[in-house]
């Protein structure tokens, strides 16, 4: 009797404080939930640098492992679709290729590890309140670092051997900052899922294969309007859907920079600029209202 008394008292309790943080969190302002990420900004840097030295802590290469992995996909991919599947690019298409698969390797990397980083660090979740917001915000950082020497060790090849650079060139921060954005809004959004869901992380593995294949990473958008009247009638409208795949949009705008020294499309431009600040709001909405329970689902 008196070790139920002690359990139903212990649950009151929980309770208790779950329904107090939850009039907490009501009762703040957005302004006070972003204030309080960014002033936990040390615990952001904290574990993104201890995410990005574990990665490489035992490997033999270490480091150079950030730039083997986009290379080998580029030798790989190219042997395949230079001499077996022929698609057809005005620039080198190895170049072509890694100008693709760097800003889709750091999403989909990001994605696909961050999808289950909320409950891979249920011990720190569990121990102490933070903004959960700071864990898929830490993991995104971490890759970033990834994607953001790679890119610099790639752009002097388009830019010296197509003689692409331009005033455009000024450009690039725009791009890396929509891939950032929606990166991390898309992995806070799995986050959340595989908190309440633990299917999440493997549809996630299961949609980044899709994906893949309907980002034009190997081929350039122009290449959908070459399939007319070679793939079934039916199957045009769903290939015309990728126009509006946001890491084509954003990929594409990389290449226009990079490759062609030109600025890119502006209705392009302002549609994944919308699209991403929308993902943006609805995955911090979503934090703002599951956040305070999230432990408990652990």
């Amino acid at each position: 009797m008196k070790d139920q008394f002690i359990v139903k008292e212990h649950f009151d309790t929980i309770e208790k404080w779950i329904r107090i943080s939850e009039e907490m969190k009501k009762s703040e302002s957005i302004w006070t939930d972003l204030k309080g990420i960014f002033q936990k900004r040390d615990l952001v840097y904290s574990l993104a640098v201890k995410d990005f030295k574990v990665r490489y802590r035992n490997a033999t290469l270490g480091f150079l492992w950030m730039l083997l992995n986009p290379v080998l996909q580029m030798l790989v991919l190219s042997l395949v679709f230079s001499f077996i599947v022929r698609i057809p690019v005005d620039v080198p298409f190895p170049i072509f290729l890694l100008c693709g698969l760097l800003p889709w390797n750091f999403m989909s990397m990001t994605l696909g590890v961050g999808a289950s980083s909320l409950v891979n660090e249920r011990n720190l979740v569990k121990k102490v309140y933070f903004p959960r917001e700071i864990i898929p915000m830490a993991v995104t950082l971490g890759h970033f670092i990834n994607f953001l020497i790679a890119l610099i060790l790639f752009m002097p090849v388009p830019l010296f051997l197509l003689k692409s650079w331009s005033w455009n060139l000024f450009l690039l921060p725009y791009p890396i900052l929509l891939l950032v954005v929606f990166t991390v809004s898309i992995t806070s959004l799995a986050t959340i899922g595989d908190s309440f869901f633990r299917d999440t992380r493997f549809i996630v593995e299961a949609l980044i294969m899709i994906w893949f294949y309907a980002t034009p990473i190997f081929y350039p958008l122009s290449f959908l309007f070459t399939l007319e009247g070679v793939v079934p009638f039916w199957a045009m409208p769903f290939i015309q859907l990728i126009r509006f795949n946001p890491m084509a949009v954003i990929i594409t705008m990389f290449r226009d920079i990079l490759l062609y020294g030109q600025s890119p499309n502006l209705f392009e431009s302002v549609y994944v600029t919308v699209f991403t600040l929308i993902l943006a709001i609805v995955s911090f909405l979503l934090y703002r209202r599951y956040g305070p329970v999230i432990a408990d689902h652990m």
